[in-house]
């Protein structure tokens, strides 16, 4: 009987299996139809794509420029409480700076009528301060030195530059920590400097009256306001104020105002280093946060070629910081348009509105942290802002974390992808996991193959427009750029897309290609994720925020949804999938408005070396993929896109036609939109000097720069400037006398003879340059070697601008390198590469140079006396060349004009009649100057 009873329920748990395999065959098979037996009414038809995709991408740029543009109404005294930041006043003080003309370090305007204007406001804030405040001031004129690895990379001297430094402390202790303000007062030559920095400097003068004004609630903590008086000589007033000045060593955070153009959002484009709550007390307490970590790292990278005191507070004083700038209409800075016209309302009360707040927080509430700042050094951090509403934090150990968190999803993903597909691919051909991973591997291909294919056409399209001598079409009209080469992005991968569908997969269901798509790109963006968090870039959130809605809606929360098999209808599939998308989308549109901002205005001054059009095609193409990366996979499931591959055929030849035609002009004299070319016109003496210190040759004429790739490719008017040939760089900083070491920017100058400059400023102050004698000191004597020290002691006096240049001189047998000299800091950030092709002295040749630039203040008498110390290495075996030198030396004085008008006139007649012949949409900058070059 119980044999009996096992049998039975053998019988009856058999039966059961089979009606369970029964069931699960039935199911696969339902699963494999539904996979393979699609309707054509699952697919998206070509306009309800093009509806929706397009509809989605507009949207979210046309509400990334609202939030972009939205400025706050300004604010005027009458409607408004003494304590809160007013735009009214603050523009008063711009329009005051502005009136003073260009104000150069060293010229009057600059280091005698800005200081006393500013000292004038503070008496009048001194007199409404209440007693438990108190208001200091010092007028500091620091000398010093240091290099920078700026540029070509050189080092700086400074004598009787102009610091005008306000004190606000408590009463009762003016010696704790303090919070540091700067802006700088003096602007380039020819410049108002209306926004590169006398609106800083207002915003900073306004801030101080608003915060002695608020008498409800106590000051707790210093702050001192810094005008410096030569940011512009490349950040000297900075490091004599760091460095110097005995206010300085309180000095535990600091806040940066700058510009790189005029009006719109300042930004926040560089923090820390590793003090995250100064960024956080911005976060909390700023009324309009802006600001992105991906400015700071593209911008400590070296890409864009300009520089902020940040730096040297960071460098040299070791306190945290922010840096805050103007970014938008690039195309005024440094020019002659940069006026207080070119502020629009509201960019002032914006910037006011943000410090003020913070500076309150860290200088009045009990819960700043300014006087324990060493306590929260806690690494770097990723920020970034949300349409100018919220700005977000994130420690990067902590965005490390969500980094591997979404890639982990993703790997696990795939992997669950691998097992399970077997199940669901029924008879699609991809019934196992080996056919699965064979396809994702093509597809993966043809995504990388789509990156490629966007950028290639792209620039192919720009080069294209350079064939017809045409360069930069989209500088006076950014949307242009989106028109040149948004569309050959987009029709390159369409193409690649369609191509690899149609020859490469041999699946029956479009679903399941559009999901093997999705799959690569996917995969392919975790393995760029790993990668960039092991390189700890910061800005790696903008992939990882793209991940995680897609890893977390799509592959998990709505699978079913997604899945090939599913009856679900494809535009709510498409409207899910872009819906997961519209906050990565968002980020990088803001992010991208940002990039054009700042690089589309940068390539007026960003030298004639690289074609800026492959750059802005380029950097195009690479956000135009990004944007795509992830709802490209649909165009699989589209009926047909050949309509669409048309309309971008044809508004590709459009764009090109509309480049090369007299409508794609990249320069504009309009005032109120202007975006001129940039012409810089030295009138320059030149000397020679041989071994015997006797001159050898000496010429003079109009040294004519072009800061942009255009150079003098376009009629600019004058018919010399075609005339004369370009000529290359040669000998020592190409034998010319640069301000700057930008000789690596700016190739292929014109040098139009002329007369000597004469005028009333040379003749004052006369570049004069002596040469002590040299002191040989033995290090080491054999046979074979010879190395021995030699020691030079120059003496040189001149205007307030000046620069001197050193070129160690090596032989066949003779190593000659720069061991020591008389500037206060590091000789090697000094050291450049050489540009020039020859020395200009038969067997000698260059392995390094050096650029010292000078600034002084006003009437500096003192005549300025470095030496340097070269150590050679003489190899006596073979044949001695005991005459030749082993040093070049060259000393350059600039003399600008202590005119006050606007656009500054022309220094001398000569330079008068080439700019009198300038088109009107070129804004030339002129001066004088002398150079004297020496072999030794």
């Amino acid at each position: 009987m119980d044999s009996e009873g096992v049998r039975r329920r053998q019988t009856r748990h058999e039966g059961a299996e089979r009606k369970q395999d029964t069931r699960e065959i039935r199911n696969g098979n339902k699963r494999a139809t539904q996979s393979s037996k699609y309707q054509p009414k699952q697919l998206l038809s070509s306009a309800q794509w093009a509806f929706m995709t397009g509809l989605f991408y507009f949207s979210i740029l046309l509400l990334v420029w609202l939030s972009i543009s939205h400025l706050p109404t300004p604010k005027t005294a009458e409607n408004t409480k003494p304590q809160d930041f007013i735009e009214e006043l603050a523009r008063k003080h711009l329009l005051k700076f502005v009136s003073l003309g260009h104000r150069p370090a060293g010229s009057t305007a600059n280091e005698v009528d800005s200081v006393k204007y500013i000292l004038q406001q503070v008496l009048e804030v001194k007199q409404i301060a209440p007693p438990s405040v108190k208001l200091e001031v010092d007028v500091q004129k620091p000398t010093g030195s240091f290099s920078i690895n700026f540029l070509s990379g050189f080092a700086s001297y400074y004598t009787n530059i102009t610091n005008t430094v306000v004190k606000l402390s408590p009463a009762d202790h003016d010696s704790g920590p303090a919070l540091l303000l700067n802006c700088h007062t003096d602007s380039v030559v020819g410049s108002p400097g209306a926004s590169d920095d006398a609106v800083a400097c207002a915003v900073l003068l306004e801030v101080l009256r608003a915060l002695v004004a608020d008498k409800e609630t106590p000051l707790r903590h210093t702050v001192i306001f810094l005008f410096n008086g030569a940011e512009e000589n490349i950040l000297q007033a900075s490091h004599g104020f760091i460095t110097k000045h005995k206010w300085a060593k309180h000095v535990k955070a600091f806040i940066n105002l700058e510009a790189a153009g005029a009006g719109g959002k300042e930004i926040v484009f560089q923090t820390g280093p590793e003090n995250p709550w100064l960024l956080m007390s911005w976060i909390e307490h700023a009324q309009h946060p802006f600001g992105t970590v991906f400015a700071q790292e593209l911008f400590q990278s070296g890409v864009v070629p300009s520089d902020t005191d940040f730096r040297i507070f960071r460098d040299y004083g070791k306190v945290p910081g922010l840096d805050l700038a103007y970014v938008r209409n690039g195309y005024v800075y440094h020019t002659q348009y940069d006026n207080a016209d070119m502020i629009k309302p509201g960019c002032v009360q914006r910037a006011g509105d943000n410090i003020l707040s913070v500076v309150k927080h860290l200088v009045k509430s009990p819960t700043s942290m300014l006087s324990k700042s060493d306590d929260y050094k806690h690494g770097t951090a990723a920020f970034a802002d949300f349409l100018g509403v919220y700005m977000f934090f994130i420690p990067f150990r902590l965005l490390s974390i969500l980094n591997i968190a979404s890639c982990a999803a993703t790997f696990i993903y795939i992997f669950r992808r691998f097992a399970s597909f077997s199940a669901e691919g029924g008879v699609d051909g991809l019934a196992s996991a080996g056919l699965y991973g064979k396809h994702l591997i093509k597809a993966t291909a043809a995504v990388i193959s789509s990156l490629v294919a966007s950028i290639l056409a792209s620039l192919s399209v720009a080069g294209a427009v350079m064939y017809f001598d045409r360069y930069m079409p989209f500088y006076s009209q950014p949307v242009l750029a989106m028109f040149l080469y948004v569309p050959p992005s987009l029709l390159a991968i369409l193409v690649v897309h369609s191509s690899a569908n149609k020859y490469l997969f041999k699946i029956k269901n479009p679903w399941q290609t559009e999901t093997i798509f999705f799959d690569a790109a996917l995969l392919l963006c975790a393995i760029i994720l790993f990668e960039l968090n092991q390189l700890q870039v910061q800005s790696s959130f903008l992939l990882m925020f793209t991940m995680a809605p897609l890893v977390l809606g799509r592959c998990y929360l709505f699978g079913k949804t997604f899945s090939p098999g599913s009856g679900s209808s494809p535009g709510i599939k498409m409207l899910l999938h872009l819906l997961l998308l519209i906050f990565p989308t968002m980020m990088l549109f803001s992010h991208f408005f940002v990039l054009l901002d700042m690089f589309i205005p940068l390539c007026g001054r960003a030298g004639s070396i690289v074609p800026p059009d492959l750059i802005i095609a380029f950097l195009t193409a690479f956000v135009t993929s990004v944007a795509v990366f992830f709802t490209v996979s649909f165009v699989h499931v589209v009926k047909s896109i050949r309509c669409v591959q048309a309309a971008l055929v044809a508004c590709i030849a459009f764009s090109v036609i509309y480049a090369v035609s007299n409508f794609g002009f990249p320069y504009s004299s309009n005032p109120s939109a202007p975006t001129p070319k940039r012409l810089f016109l030295q009138h320059t003496a030149r000397d020679f000097y041989g071994t015997d210190g006797k001159l050898t040759k000496s010429d003079s004429g109009l040294w004519v720069n072009a800061f942009d790739y255009n150079a003098f490719k376009i009629n600019l008017g004058p018919e010399v400037l075609f005339i004369e040939p370009v000529h290359e760089c040669e000998g020592l900083f190409c034998h010319w006398p640069f301000v700057v070491p930008v000789d690596k920017l700016v190739k292929h100058p014109k040098y139009l003879p002329a007369k000597p400059p004469v005028t009333k400023k040379i003749q004052k102050q006369p570049l004069v340059f002596s040469i002590g004698d040299r002191k040989d000191t033995m290090i080491l004597e054999n046979s074979t070697t010879r190395i021995y020290k030699s020691r030079f002691e120059f003496t040189m006096s001149g205007p307030d601008h000046m620069s001197l240049c050193l070129g160690p001189l090596s032989s066949s047998n003779k190593a000659v390198r720069l061991s020591d000299w008389s500037i206060e800091d590091d000789i090697d950030s000094g050291r450049a590469k050489p540009s020039a092709v020859s020395t200009g002295v038969p067997g000698r040749f260059y392995t390094e140079w050096f650029f010292i630039y000078y600034g002084s203040g006003l009437h500096q008498t003192t005549p300025w006396q470095p030496w340097f110390e070269l150590t050679i290495t003489e190899d006596i075996s073979k044949p001695q060349d005991a005459t030749g030198p082993v040093l070049e030396v060259a000393a350059s004085a600039h003399y600008y004009s202590e005119s006050n008008e606007i656009p500054v006139p022309s220094f001398t007649p000569e330079l008068e009649n080439v700019i009198s012949k300038l088109h009107e949409w070129v804004t030339p900058v002129s001066w004088a100057s002398l150079y004297k070059n020496y072999l030794l």
